[in-house]
């Protein structure tokens, strides 16, 4: 298990907002959370298929590229990280 917790600019929202980012990656599936306030937050996770891939394999930058990209299609947040993504 490895667990993420990121600074993210929510962008899509209106005016830019500043958010969280936490995300708890196991072997075959991944489970997130946005978080902008008490009352503003959204969950979503995503399973390995063959469909997918998997993610088991990427590194840290190319995975949570794959949990942004989950967060716009699923839950319609685009965000940005603050800070770059090292790996």
């Amino acid at each position: 298990m490895k667990e993420y917790e990121r600074q993210i600019v929510i962008t899509n929202q209106g005016e830019l907002s500043a958010g969280v980012l936490k995300v708890i990656r196991l072997p075959l599936s991944w489970y997130a959370v946005i978080w902008e306030s008490a009352e503003m937050y959204a969950s979503f996770s995503q399973g390995a298929s063959p469909r997918n891939g998997g993610f088991e394999h990427m590194g840290d930058r190319n995975f949570l590229d794959r949990v942004q990209l989950v967060a716009s299609f699923t839950q319609g947040i685009d965000f940005e990280f603050e800070e770059p993504i090292d790996g």
